[in-house]
């Protein structure tokens, strides 16, 4: 009969619902069983009754809060076998502390990673069963050693003979002698203990007293083998004589150097974790401060690092957080140019957690010299990764703090290393920078965008502006272009531009997109109907938007409630989000037709520009971008654009729309081009739905 295998149980405790679905959402890949509890107190019954490999722990809860319902599950009776990781949004070095004192294994910070989430899970419950394993080994070893027969050697001190039990050799691999005498003995030990060892027996003889050590003895096969000795001292017959026993501690040794590395280092990269790194940083900021020296800090983060992820999958992600661990290695430690400026300094690198790693250079302090180290790994990173038969070119982004002057704290330092790994992000990637107060402050500024911007859904304070579109011929309204404002409670209307980015960053762009497409065609389908004419709504679609294999059933449904024909939604998207992967794109836009909408390139000319997609992308209209149209009456180069761009969509049988239009002389030339429709400040700018029905009265 088959034995069962007992699945891996993972304990889910929450107070909040939605974390907990999206939890159990991202796991749903996993043989595993999933439990769950909303407060701490279901979480010590649910943890009795299932015993449960791993716990994911929140902090804050109402009632009893994560710290304490961590402490009163270690003291279970199974509490000290399962992992538990605490998820916070405390990025305190405090409360991480407090974690880890309370007994968590590890802990995640939210908003949660999710595409590495079930990644983390894993390798967690891996490290578990591992460290499970191990706990048991070391458990039988101790029996095992309480009744196993102990070597034995004795000495009388006035002879040079060390009479030896015949296993003793066996045990320790070293050839039989005829007569083991203590120089010979001494040659056995490990170099790096003979003067402790060697010490210990003086003291014996001279002290009558007996040792009990541990020490090295490096065998005959060049194996080392740790040994533990115990000695008595006894007079018998007239002399002084010296018995000890030898016991083989090298299994015990190891399993102990092996539930150490799991408890501080990452089991990927082979790089001390985040707890290691945190405890080097506290010693290096110690001595700094003792002998008024300063370091540096590197905080790295791969770049698009997700895209590989979600496109080829873990294996190939975990291959890749390999070999970048293995670049930084050795670019920061093999360096023949760090060497030089750090001669004999302490150069660390960690991996801190997903694809972010940290590289602390103890002594390096100079700007100049820091500068050319980052400029080396950003080399390192130049040349593609090779993996499976396939490249990836991914780079890295690099913030760099100094110690003392961008702080004198774990926290501080690891926070502004941060903030100046951010700016190295929005300043385009692939490149470092150095903290500044102006960063912190910019990154605040961002924070508080970024939490106003996740309430401002559910508080209702996005709004909709219609631009109105008009037809070049009959100069009547055909359509409107829907524009999103933002009402903020304390700086008012925000434009997009003020909030977008952030928006796509923090992945809030897809539900407001979703809430601007139902808005816009629900309202637009109410003027239709009220003014018997089909005006035509376009829609800006992001990059994030355009990506989501769900778009087209997204569009038909939103058509389905709102009503409204599929013909009069124009979607505009850029010619970047477009040419990123054309794989993937094509069948997207025609999955996109088929629903029967139309579909335009936004800021037609100030992307990629190649031409040949026009032939193979189902596009219905070009929108020349406004920053052609400012300058057509004044600056030749700029009318001979729009005047290009007009004619290859004429030939192409597409649909051409000015943006930005302000002047009467922008109007009568763009209409001698050709050009089919105006839209800008000079016929309207942006309206509320008030201004608009009023427009049409």
């Amino acid at each position: 009969m088959d034995e069962v295998v007992r699945k891996d149980v993972v304990l889910i405790v929450d107070d909040d619902q939605i974390i907990r679905m999206l939890m159990k959402r991202a796991l749903k890949d996993m043989d595993i069983t999933i439990v769950e509890a909303e407060n701490g107190e279901q979480a010590i019954t649910q943890f009795n009754e299932h015993l449960p490999d791993i716990t994911l722990l929140d902090v804050s809860m109402p009632g009893m809060d994560g710290f304490t319902c961590c402490e009163q599950l270690r003291s279970l009776p199974k509490g000290r076998e399962c992992a538990i990781v605490m998820v916070t949004a405390l990025d305190e070095v405090a409360d991480i502390e407090r974690a880890f004192e309370a007994g968590a294994t590890d802990f995640m910070t939210k908003p949660l990673k999710w595409l590495l989430f079930s990644h983390r899970v894993r390798y967690i419950l891996k490290a578990n069963r591992t460290l499970q394993e191990l706990r048991q080994n070391k458990n039988k070893l101790a029996k095992a050693q309480s009744i196993a027969h102990l070597v034995y050697w004795e000495w009388d001190y006035e002879s040079d003979h060390i009479e030896c039990s015949d296993d003793m050799f066996q045990m320790l691999g070293i050839p039989r002698q005829q007569k083991m005498t203590f120089a010979r003995a001494m040659r056995w030990v490990h170099r790096d203990d003979r003067g402790r060892f060697k010490q210990a027996v003086r003291a014996a003889i001279r002290d009558k007293k007996p040792y009990d050590i541990e020490y090295r003895v490096l065998r005959t096969d060049g194996q080392l083998q740790f040994v533990h000795e115990r000695t008595d001292i006894s007079y018998e017959y007239g002399k002084w004589r010296i018995v000890g026993t030898l016991h083989d501690i090298t299994s015990r040794k190891q399993s102990e150097q092996e539930i150490a590395y799991y408890a501080y280092y990452d089991t990927l990269t082979n790089l001390p974790n985040r707890r290691l790194f945190i405890k080097q940083l506290e010693t290096v900021i110690a001595r700094a401060k003792r002998y008024d020296n300063q370091f540096t800090l590197m905080f790295l983060d791969l770049d698009r690092f997700k895209q590989v992820n979600d496109s080829y999958g873990h294996h190939i992600g975990d291959e890749l957080l390999q070999q970048a661990a293995s670049r930084i290695r050795d670019c920061v430690r093999n360096s023949d140019m760090v060497a030089s400026i750090a001669a004999g300094s302490d150069n660390r690198v960690a991996r801190l957690a997903g694809d972010e790693f940290t590289v602390l250079l103890d002594n390096v302090d100079k700007v100049e010299a820091v500068a050319d180290i980052s400029t080396r790994l950003l080399q390192a990173f130049s040349t593609p990764f090779l993996i499976h038969d396939n490249s990836f070119y991914v780079t890295i982004s690099i913030g760099i703090a100094l110690f003392p002057n961008d702080g004198d704290t774990v926290q501080t330092l690891l926070q502004h290393a941060d903030v100046a790994m951010y700016q190295a992000k929005e300043s385009g990637r692939n490149n470092y920078q150095f903290f500044s107060e102006s960063m912190n402050s910019y990154l605040k500024m961002r924070l508080e965008m970024e939490h106003d911007l996740r309430k401002a859904l559910q508080n209702d304070e996005f709004e909709l502006f219609y631009q109105p579109q008009y037809d070049v011929k009959s100069m009547t309204i055909v359509g409107f272009e829907a524009l999103l404002r933002w009402h903020h409670p304390q700086k008012g209307m925000l434009n997009p531009d003020s909030f977008i980015d952030i928006a796509e960053t923090t992945g809030l762009i897809i539900p407001i997109g979703d809430w601007v497409l139902m808005q816009a065609c629900q309202q637009t389908r109410l003027w239709q109907q009220k003014l018997g004419r089909l005006f035509r709504i376009a829609i800006n679609l992001s990059a994030s938007q355009f990506n989501q294999n769900y778009l087209p059933e997204q569009i038909r449904k939103t058509l389905e409630s709102s009503q409204l024909p599929a013909d009069t939604l124009e979607l505009e998207i850029t010619e970047t989000a477009m040419l990123k992967d054309v794989t993937e794109t094509i069948p997207l836009l025609f999955a996109l037709k088929k629903v029967g909408v139309r579909l335009a390139i936004d800021d037609f000319g100030t992307g990629y520009s190649s031409l040949s997609y026009l032939k193979n992308f189902p596009i219905d209209t070009l929108k020349i971008d406004k920053s052609f149209v400012d300058e057509i009456v004044s600056d030749r180069k700029d009318a001979a654009i729009a005047r290009t761009i007009v004619q290859l969509a004429e030939n192409l049988e597409l649909r051409t729309i000015a943006e930005g239009v302000e002047t009467e002389e922008q109007v009568k030339m763009l209409s001698l081009m050709g050009c089919d429709e105006f839209q800008g400040f000079y016929f309207n700018k942006p309206m509320p739905v008030a201004d608009i029905e009023a427009l049409f009265a």
